[in-house]
């Protein structure tokens, strides 16, 4: 699970982060970047498919940001957007599509080995 203080939680904070207007999409997810102490979003809209779809999408997503937290940027805010697409693909297929986005965001404070 990804600790409360990890997560952005107000609509304020999601308008600030979308207020940057920096974002870099990749085959499933959509990245939306910001300044700020770290935190992270998730949003699966109807578009993923039925509850039990989005929420997997963003189970997906949050275990990726779970994983990878010690290589990402201490300050930085993301947003990660599911896209369509991202129903029915396995967590290691989100995780490239993620880490990439987050690479060409500059949301990663340094390469993985």
């Amino acid at each position: 699970m990804l600790r409360r203080k990890w997560r952005l939680r107000k609509k304020s904070e999601y308008k600030a982060v979308f207020g940057a207007k920096k974002s870099v999409a990749s085959k499933y997810v959509v990245l939306y970047c910001g300044r700020g102490k770290q935190k992270y979003g998730f949003i699966a809209s109807k578009k993923v498919g039925n509850a039990v779809q989005r929420n997997r999408a963003k189970r997906l997503m949050r275990e990726v940001v779970r994983r990878h937290w010690r290589d990402l940027a201490e300050d930085r805010q993301v947003i990660f957007i599911a896209r369509p697409f991202l129903k029915g693909i396995s967590y290691f297929e989100v995780e490239r599509s993620m880490m990439h986005a987050m690479r060409k965001s500059g949301a990663l404070k340094r390469e993985r080995l």
